[in-house]
């Protein structure tokens, strides 16, 4: 099992993806091993609102990023909704110089159920690299637990 998060998933769906980019190539690969995906419910909503502001930046269409939606909706990702990981994500907000409290909820449910976090989210890479079980989408499939 493992944690991914929302710059890992837009990664997957951005209506201008690369095909050869190390995210999708991750996310074939965890794929091919039917790994279980993990996510707190934040997700959802980080990766939505990441699409719409592709649309005001004129990234891409809306059009596009309708697709790209549906696609979000369709990723085989178990969603968490749990209060210990809001807590904990404070917590780790609080100590990391108060680091976003949405990204450390990612954190915090990897921490909780002994999972690799896979972020494409190079600061918060840097922030935690003391952690082993923080990886990119470069090494994350590689990585044991």
């Amino acid at each position: 099992m493992s944690v991914v998060d929302a710059s890992v998933v837009i990664e997957w769906i951005s209506p201008e993806g690369d095909n050869s980019s190390p995210a999708l190539g991750l996310f074939k690969q965890l794929a091919a091993k039917r790994e279980e995906l993990l996510a707190p419910r934040v997700l959802l909503e980080e990766a939505s609102n990441a699409l719409v502001s592709g649309i005001r930046r004129q990234r891409w269409s809306g059009a596009a990023a309708d697709s790209a939606h549906a696609l979000l909706l369709q990723i085989p990702i178990r969603l968490a909704d749990d209060r210990r990981d809001l807590l904990r994500g404070w917590e780790l907000a609080r100590r990391y110089d108060n680091h976003p409290v949405y990204d450390m909820i990612y954190v915090a449910l990897a921490e909780r159920t002994g999972s690799n976090l896979i972020t494409a989210d190079h600061a918060l890479r840097r922030r935690l690299s003391h952690l082993d079980w923080v990886v990119g989408p470069d090494d994350g499939d590689s990585r044991d637990q």
